[in-house]
C-alpha cells in the first residue's frame, strides 16, 4: 500500500515595502520592449491628436480612427429651447472623438442660443458629453414698432418667434419701457383692483407711465409718485366705481388734482378729496 505524503503547510510570505510592488525587469526584456513600444504608441498618438503631426487622411478616416469616440450626447434643463437647435449649437456628433471637444467653445455656441442664460458642458469620460443649460424666465412682452417681443425680468430681449404663446403676461410698449417693466409692475401688484384691468402698460417719453385698461379708459400716471397717484384711484374706484362710468381718461399727473375726462365730453378737474 503506497503510502499518501501529507502536504506541507506553506508559509505566507512576509509584507514587502511599498515601492516594492513593480518587478524588476531587464532593460532588454521581452516585456520592457513592449511597454517601450506602448510608450512610443502613446506619443505618437499625442502628437497626432494635438495637430503636430499629419495623417494625410479624410476626416472620415480620422474620425474612424477615434481614441475615445463620442456614443452619447446628454442635454438637460432646455424646455423652450428646440432639442434640434440645442444639437446644432454643441456641434458634435457620435463618433466624434472626445479628445477634440473643446468645453468653453460648445458652452459659448450654447449661451448664444436665444432662450439660454448659461450653460455648463461636461466631457464624462470615456464616451459622453454632458450640456446642462438653464433657460432665461419670460417676464413680460415688449411691443416697439410693430413688433413684440418676449423680455426677462432686467428687460433683456429673449425672443420675437411664440410671443403668442405668453399672452398672459403684462404688456409694455414704447422705448425704455423694458428697462423699468420691472419697477412698475412690482408697484402694480399692490393694487390687485387696478392690475387686473391693465391691458397694457405704454411709457411716456422714457419719464413715465400711461396704463391703457380692459374697459378703454386711460390712466396717466406721473412721473414720480406712482404708488400714491394708484392709492388715489383705488380710493376713487371703491367709494366711486369710476371704472364703470364711459370715462376717456383719468389723469393722476398732478399731486392735488385728477382730470378726469368723458368720452366725447370736455374734461373736469377734481380737487383730491372732492366727490366726482
Amino acid at each position: 500500500m503506497r503510502q499518501v505524503k501529507g502536504r506541507r503547510t506553506q508559509r505566507r510570505p512576509e509584507p514587502q515595502p511599498v515601492e516594492s510592488w513593480m518587478p524588476r525587469v531587464a532593460w532588454r526584456s521581452p516585456m520592457m520592449l513592449g511597454a517601450g513600444a506602448f510608450l512610443g504608441l502613446a506619443a505618437v498618438a499625442g502628437l497626432l491628436q494635438g495637430g503636430h503631426l499629419g495623417t494625410g487622411g479624410s476626416s472620415a478616416t480620422e474620425r474612424a480612427a477615434a481614441w475615445y469616440p463620442i456614443e452619447e450626447i446628454l442635454a438637460a434643463g432646455h424646455y423652450h429651447t428646440r432639442r434640434k437647435d440645442l444639437l446644432a449649437a454643441i456641434a458634435v456628433a457620435p463618433g466624434d472623438d472626445m479628445m477634440d471637444v473643446d468645453p468653453d467653445e460648445v458652452r459659448g455656441r450654447v449661451e448664444a442660443l436665444d432662450w439660454i442664460e448659461s450653460a455648463k458642458v461636461t466631457r464624462l469620460w470615456p464616451s459622453t458629453l454632458q450640456v446642462q443649460v438653464v433657460e432665461k424666465e419670460p417676464y413680460a412682452i415688449w411691443q416697439s414698432k410693430g413688433v413684440s417681443w418676449l423680455i426677462d425680468r432686467k428687460g433683456g430681449r429673449i425672443t420675437k418667434d411664440g410671443v403668442a404663446e405668453f399672452a398672459g403676461l403684462p404688456m409694455v410698449v414704447g422705448d425704455g419701457a423694458p428697462l423699468h417693466a420691472a419697477e412698475l409692475m412690482e408697484i402694480l401688484k399692490r393694487f390687485p383692483t387696478i392690475q387686473r384691468l391693465v391691458k397694457a402698460s405704454v411709457r411716456v417719453g422714457d419719464r413715465r407711465w400711461d396704463l391703457h385698461l380692459k374697459n378703454g379708459i386711460q390712466v396717466r400716471l406721473p412721473e414720480d409718485g406712482v404708488e400714491d397717484a394708484l392709492q388715489r384711484l383705488t380710493v376713487l374706484e371703491t367709494e366711486q366705481k369710476i371704472f364703470e362710468r364711459d370715462i376717456e381718461s383719468i389723469d393722476l399727473r398732478l399731486p392735488d388734482r385728477l382730470i378726469i375726462k368723458p368720452r366725447g365730453g370736455a374734461a373736469e378737474s377734481v380737487a383730491r378729496g372732492e366727490s366726482t
